[in-house]
């Protein structure tokens, strides 16, 4: 699973790693969800105040979303670090430039 496929079945509790690959792979991370050709394929959970949900990526790391961040908390030292989700969309946007 990649990391955008992690962060996005996190995000919005999609168990179909394969629907979620194909968005992540033809689409576009937005504030909420990833959409295909300007439609929601993924929508996201909408979250209440200081809510997180948690997936575990792989034996050394977490992915924790909010609303805000990705976060990735690293179980071995137990450190968490955030990624803002407008930085998160830039990356994911440059990394997928269509010509």
């Amino acid at each position: 699973m990649t990391t955008y496929s992690a962060y996005a079945k996190v995000a919005s509790g999609e168990k179909n790693e394969a629907a979620l690959k194909s968005a992540i792979m033809n689409g576009l991370i937005v504030d909420n969800g990833v959409k295909v050709k300007g439609k929601f394929v993924v929508p996201f959970f909408k979250l209440e105040g200081d809510m997180y949900l948690t997936i575990d990526y792989s034996p050394e790391m977490k992915f924790v979303y909010n609303e805000k961040s990705l976060g990735i908390f690293l179980k071995r030292t137990m450190n968490l670090v955030q990624i803002g989700r407008s930085d998160l969309i830039k990356i994911h946007e440059f990394f997928n430039l269509k010509d």
